[in-house]
């Protein structure tokens, strides 16, 4: 993990799930969400939230989110097409490799089918002072 960055985005889509249990089961996605932030050194402020979502198969499934001091992290599963969706969003970098970790932990084997990893806020100051300034030149030369 570098700190040379005020923080990381990563999305990913998650096939071939071997293990569809949890994906339907709002104690299994609330406490999974709760270690999955604890692991990667997150403060949860809201949540998790597990809502559930009807329909036809392709369609049907769990979202869940967690709101954090450092920004969001949010999961959509689809068990019947043995699938997730993940957004983790943070002011503060961490580890991606964590995240997949945990993902392994909660339903075993899967194939990544969508990835990115965005480093977020590279020129963003962490001295205040200086944001300060950043914003306040912005805002004049606007």
């Amino acid at each position: 993990m570098e700190n040379d960055h005020y923080g990381d985005e990563l999305t990913l889509r998650l096939s071939g799930i071997a293990d569809t249990t949890a994906l339907d089961d709002d104690h299994a996605l609330t406490t999974f969400m709760r270690d999955l932030v604890a692991r990667i050194g997150m403060t949860v402020i809201a949540g998790p939230m597990v809502a559930t979502e009807g329909g036809p198969p392709e369609k049907a499934g769990k979202s869940a989110v967690v709101i954090l001091a450092e920004s969001h992290a949010a999961i959509h599963t689809y068990p019947h097409l043995r699938e997730i969706f993940v957004n983790v969003f943070s002011c503060k970098p961490f580890r991606e490799a964590d995240v997949l970790a945990e993902f392994r932990r909660l339903v075993g084997d899967y194939e990544i089918t969508e990835h990115t990893l965005r480093r977020r806020g590279e020129e963003w100051p962490r001295d205040l002072t200086a944001a300060e300034r950043l914003w306040s030149g912005r805002r004049a030369s606007a």
